[in-house]
């Protein structure tokens, strides 16, 4: 099993969120809420949809592909090591694994194949480098740390995700605690740092999203994709309604049929003619910028953990 990536969608235990309030507003006297104004969009530049990826404000202060192949390296090296030392050198980890850049759009999965595949998102395979599908159940309670002693060794707190972890931030500890709006991420002392401040970051998009349902922007860019559809037969009010249509949603195991990719098809065409795309990232980037301007000493605090943690994963792989 590869080293745990601590995202918000993990496994339950490994992130907790609690919690939620009224985003996007400020509290009246009388109790009512008020909405806060809509940051400027200054230009609305073209998104290009052939790739699985495009970068907003946010980006910036998580690792990117660099630091985390960096990370993934070195925790591969102190977990290989914590195994040897507990007597379980079989099976190591893959200590030269490159991490690649996941998409971050889900939209963009469906473009390039929407006629073919409809609106089904492309298998998640397992990742690269790693040995999840063949690990026993002893490796993974040794990584894990439910196995207390093995051969006569005491195993480390946690594990040896929880070495690894340890190591890795090294005189540079995340926040054992991150809320946001009434969000909340408890950080587990086995989770492995490398995606940390994705998951941060998660919880800050996921609360500005509320505020992006409601922008004027959105809902006119919305409205036009409706009609765009509309003159083509389909009788949606959102890119959200199509694409979970309960006609989609049974799986025969025959792949998707012909009014699935029809419509998929169509919305993606849609979504060309009236730049929804191209308006989402453009809005989204400006409540991004707006959230980082207003938090500038948390911000810098993620891109100086960023660069202490790479220097820690340098410092044990002697790159």
């Amino acid at each position: 099993m590869a080293p745990k990536k601590f995202t918000l969608f993990l496994a339950a235990g490994t992130v907790l969120v609690t919690g939620c309030s009224s985003l996007g507003s400020t509290a009246q006297p009388d109790g009512t809420a008020s909405p806060q104004p809509e940051p400027s969009v200054r230009a609305v530049p073209k998104v290009p949809t052939d790739r699985l990826q495009v970068t907003r404000p946010l980006d910036k202060y998580t690792p990117d592909t660099a630091d985390d192949t960096a990370l993934k390296k070195a925790e591969a090296v102190v977990v290989n090591r914590c195994l040897r030392d507990l007597g379980h050198r079989q099976h190591p980890l893959d200590e030269n694994a490159v991490a690649e850049a996941e998409p971050n759009i889900y939209e963009f999965l469906w473009f390039p194949e929407a006629a073919k595949n409809g609106y089904s998102l492309p298998p998640e395979g397992p990742e690269k480098g790693s040995w999840d599908d063949t690990a026993t159940q002893t490796e993974k309670k040794l990584l894990s740390g439910k196995m207390v002693t093995y051969k006569g060794h005491q195993v480390p707190k946690d594990g040896c995700y929880g070495e690894a972890g340890r190591e890795l931030t090294e005189g540079a500890s995340p926040p054992s605690k991150f809320e946001e709006q009434g969000m909340v991420i408890t950080r587990v002392s086995d989770a492995s740092p490398r995606g940390l401040i994705e998951s941060y970051v998660s919880v800050i998009r996921q609360t500005l999203s509320l505020q992006i349902q409601q922008d004027s922007r959105i809902k006119r860019v919305i409205s036009r994709w409706s009609s765009c559809m509309k003159s083509d037969g389909y009788k949606y009010t959102s890119p959200t309604e199509a694409a979970t249509d309960a006609r989609w949603q049974t799986n025969t195991g025959k792949g998707p049929g012909k009014a699935e990719t029809a419509t998929a098809a169509a919305d993606m065409a849609c979504k060309k003619r009236v730049r929804y795309l191209d308006v989402v990232v453009a809005v989204e980037s400006a409540y991004e910028q707006r959230y980082i301007s207003r938090h500038a000493e948390q911000m810098k605090e993620f891109l100086d953990l960023r660069a202490k943690w790479r220097k820690n994963a340098e410092r044990i792989t002697g790159a």
